[in-house]
């Protein structure tokens, strides 16, 4: 069955990709486990974020992507993926900052993150057990759709707008497939991060071991100038 892919807020952005990705539930990435894992839910945790009760670790859908550890919630990451996948990269970081209502310094760094990201991303990536032809891209233009009444809510609103005007007349079947394709490369990335995670990490143990076992240059003492002056006089 075809997925659908929503942009509108937060916890929409973080539920149709956790189907997207995990189709038959989340896996943690830290351990591998499949059934010892909760959603959190307290007023103060991030948006999407489980528990592993086998290693303890916290995990989201964010973990091994372009948008792991960052500030800027995932929808908006999305809505960047989308402006800029729909214009083939045209477009500029004031106008992205504009339409996402971030500073330019943070749309440019928005942008910066997908370019590398995708050029880094295999082209052909195998598909996801979640991925269908026939995937779908959610532009909700209606407010009951938009609103969940928490808080923040209203700026999402207003960012979605903004959104849905900026592609209003661009946004098509073959946009909608351009977004898919990238966002596919960008988490077909992360599942490449993920079998690879214990070897990077041996590696960055063995560089550091070497660099621990140097021994340091000698080093010459240089006697103060009082004491040079007292040996010249006698």
């Amino acid at each position: 069955m075809p997925n659908t892919i929503r942009l509108h807020n937060e916890h929409a952005a973080h539920f149709s990709l956790e189907r997207l990705v995990w189709p038959s539930g989340p896996t943690c990435p830290h351990c591998g486990e499949l059934t010892r894992l909760g959603r959190l839910n307290g007023l103060s945790t991030p948006v999407g974020t489980w528990k592993c009760y086998a290693c303890r670790k916290p995990f989201t859908i964010r973990n091994g992507t372009i948008f792991h550890n960052s500030h800027v919630p995932l929808h908006v990451w999305l809505q960047a993926l989308y402006l800029l996948t729909g214009t083939k990269l045209k477009v500029g970081s004031q106008r992205l900052a504009q339409v996402l209502g971030v500073s330019v310094r943070t749309a440019w760094h928005l942008k910066q993150k997908i370019v590398a990201g995708l050029e880094a991303a295999p082209s052909k990536a195998v598909p996801a057990a979640g991925w269908h032809d026939g995937d779908i891209v959610m532009r909700c233009a209606s407010l009951a759709c938009q609103s969940e009444n928490r808080p923040g809510s209203a700026i999402s609103e207003a960012r979605y707008e903004r959104f849905l005007a900026a592609v209003d007349g661009d946004a098509n079947s073959e946009t909608d497939l351009r977004f898919i394709q990238a966002l596919h490369q960008l988490l077909a990335a992360r599942r490449d991060a993920a079998e690879g995670e214990d070897d990077g990490t041996i590696e960055v143990q063995l560089e550091l071991g070497l660099l621990a076992s140097e021994e340091p240059e000698p080093r010459t003492a240089i006697a103060p100038a009082s004491a040079q002056a007292l040996r010249i006089i006698r």
